[in-house]
């Protein structure tokens, strides 16, 4: 049996070793090469036809056994057989020939495949029933010996044939130059804000990649801009080897790198830039439609100006404010002065809206008194912002406002309650009515960590119109976060005005009128406040000026607009860090520039990480510690003591014969 002829498969093995030495190790030395291919083939040769002797000269249980190993000999040497027709000496040897390159490389292809497949096929369940052997051997157990080596060589077999399989999706993958990622992955795809600003565009937004030939990583970016081009109609786009194309690369001055993209409207050019190699390119994949966004905007239009009052305490300006009252709450208004020099210091407060107004293409610029707000509003403001004031504005100031809201002017109101600044002056120009007393909801607002009282200011809200200002939101459904916030109601008596209240609170809130954070039933009313207010100027009507002769000239410029928010601290980096508290106040600036189509969801893939409070932290680590082993424990003893059961009517135990 083959106990007794195990020198045959150690014959095999080495006769194989000089195959591959002779073929691959010492290709190089010809009169090496062809003798070790010829003496180890030889080798296997003879071992296999001693083997195919030896099955057929036995007899009983030990055939079934013996007929393993033949049948594998057999195959190892059929192996080496079928690796000739792949190779080029072996066609010339067989003498056969073809009419194309082509059908040349298909036919040994195959052969290069197909022979190491058979190989492993075959040595593996060898190998494996020679060891299975050796362990038993026992005299007189052929029975045993033969169930051994079949079940050793089922297994050997399996690995074998699932190594194949690797190796021919490998091969596959490879030819089809395609990969597979199972980590979370996604490029961005166009979001309805980029749709609108290309649908708006008066022509065809054109799109030039230049990338190498095939990279991943221009696949993503091509399969964005193809998604782009079908929604809209309006995108053109174009490939481009810098090599290949020097033209191309000198009009859109790509000389320098691959891995560029270029948009180009109406003249302007804007470019993108990417890293080749898709593990790095990752990151800005995730977030391409907010690039392309930003693109968009600076093709779209020139860059424009927004300006934020200075000198009253302002969220911009904080040095100017005084320090707070003991009794005070907690404010999120940032400690800054010009000079502070830190690794935390990344410029003056608003740091986010700062850079929100960046990418929607404006720049930001600071006036006070010393630079002009007390005389006229620049007439290059896009808008003026007024950032939670602490004190009032002098009278040349507020007359400043007025005149820049006369002459079709966009201004940005955001209140604090206990501010000394004064809406009522601008009243005529607004037609609003504020109410500094915080709005809190005791029912829907964030717990902080440790929870208080005063935690109810931190009310939320989805009660959102359906005005420009608010597209994403209002479209969302979800809900966003305000910092007991000042309430509004609109002004009856101010013709010429289109006034709507934007944001409202839940029902369940109140305007805590004596601070004291609770529901005081009598002296305050449960019911929906309005946060915010968007104001635009819409003439007075013609008609109304013959009826009425006391209604005043109209000689207000068009185009005025406002918006009025009752917190301030929505405007902090630590609210606007909240992706819906941001799409509010993007939506917002867009409609103050006039550029309400452009207003929508701006697609991230971007991961989010998950946020835990300390003590969520330390339950998720005594559930990790003590209660996944507990768990796997009580399953184990759970099983452990199922199998002990005994069925009704069955007995305890159960004599087994051999």
């Amino acid at each position: 049996m083959g106990m007794k002829h195990a020198w045959l498969t150690w014959l095999l093995l080495a006769g194989l070793v000089v195959v591959f030495t002779g073929a691959r190790v010492l290709e190089g030395i010809e009169w090496l090469h062809l003798p070790l291919i010829i003496l180890g083939s030889g080798a296997v040769l003879t071992a296999a036809v001693w083997r195919v002797a030896v099955w057929r000269g036995t007899e009983g249980a030990g055939r079934s056994v013996e007929a393993v190993f033949a049948l594998g000999y057999a195959g190892c040497a059929l192996a080496l057989a079928g690796y000739v027709p792949g190779t080029e000496g072996g066609l010339e040897l067989l003498g056969v020939e073809f009419e194309g390159v082509r059908d040349e490389i298909r036919f040994r292809r195959f052969f290069l495949v197909a022979s190491p497949i058979l190989l492993g096929a075959s040595l593996f369940p060898v190998l494996g029933a020679q060891w299975a052997l050796a362990k038993g051997g026992t005299r007189g157990a052929l029975l045993v010996d033969a169930m051994r080596v079949r079940e050793t060589v089922a297994n050997t077999l399996s690995v074998a044939l699932a190594g194949s399989t690797l190796m021919l999706i490998g091969y596959i993958a490879s030819a089809l130059n395609q990969t597979a990622d199972f980590s979370y992955f996604k490029t961005a795809t166009p979001g309805e804000s980029v749709r609108e600003i290309v649908r708006n565009m008066d022509g065809t937004l054109d799109a030039a990649l230049f990338f190498p030939e095939v990279n991943a990583v221009k696949d993503e970016v091509r399969n964005y801009l193809d998604e782009l081009s079908r929604a809209t109609g309006k995108v053109t786009i174009a490939e481009y080897d810098r090599y290949a194309n020097p033209e191309a690369a000198a009009d859109y001055n790509a000389r320098s790198d691959d891995g560029q993209l270029f948009l180009r409207f109406d003249g302007r050019t804007e470019q993108i830039g990417f890293l080749l190699d898709l593990d790095d390119a990752r990151g800005r994949l995730r977030i391409l439609d907010s690039y392309v966004q930003q693109a968009l905007l600076q093709l779209n239009r020139s860059r424009r100006f927004a300006y934020l009052t200075k000198g009253h305490g302002e969220f911009n300006d904080p040095i100017s404010a005084d320090e707070p009252e003991p009794d005070e709450p907690p404010s999120l208004r940032e400690p800054w002065r010009p000079g502070m020099e830190n690794e935390f210091d990344q410029g003056p407060p608003p740091r986010v809206l700062r850079e929100m107004l960046d990418f929607l293409n404006y720049e930001v610029r600071d006036i006070g008194i010393g630079e002009g707000l007390g005389e006229r509003i620049p007439d290059d403001a896009a808008m003026v912002m007024i950032l939670g004031p602490q004190h009032a504005f002098l009278d040349a100031e507020m007359n400043s406002i007025r005149n820049y809201l006369d002459r079709g002017g966009s201004l940005l109101v955001a209140m604090e309650p206990g501010s000394e600044f004064q809406l009522e002056e601008l009243r005529d120009h607004l037609g609003v009515e504020y109410n500094p007393a915080m709005t809190i909801d005791d029912q829907r607002f964030l717990p902080g960590n440790p929870p208080t009282i005063a935690d109810r200011r931190f009310i939320i809200t989805n009660r959102f119109s359906t005005h420009p200002s608010v597209t994403t939101a209002g479209r969302s459904g979800n809900e966003i976060v305000m910092i007991g916030p000042g309430s509004f109601t609109v002004a009856d008596s101010v013709p010429g005005l289109r006034t709507n209240l934007i944001i409202n609170s839940m029902p369940s809130s109140y305007a805590d009128l004596n601070g004291d954070y609770r529901f005081d039933e009598g002296t305050e009313v449960q019911d929906r406040y309005g946060l915010a207010a968007a104001i635009e100027w819409v003439g007075i009507d013609a008609a109304a000026d013959s009826a009425n002769p006391d209604t005043p000239e109209d000689t207000r410029q068009p185009g005025m607009r406002a918006l009025l928010y009752g917190d301030a601290e929505m405007f902090a980096d630590l609210v606007l860090a909240f992706p819906l508290n941001g799409s509010v106040v993007a939506d917002g600036i867009r409609w103050l520039g006039g550029e309400e189509d452009f207003a929508g969801e701006v697609v991230s893939e971007e991961d989010v990480p998950i946020q835990h409070t300390q003590s969520e932290n330390v339950a998720w680590f005594y559930a990790i510690i003590f209660g996944a082993p507990a768990l796997v424990m009580g399953v184990g003893i759970f099983i452990l003591y199922g199998r002990r059961k005994v069925a009704p009517g069955e007995p305890e135990s159960e004599e087994v014969s051999s």
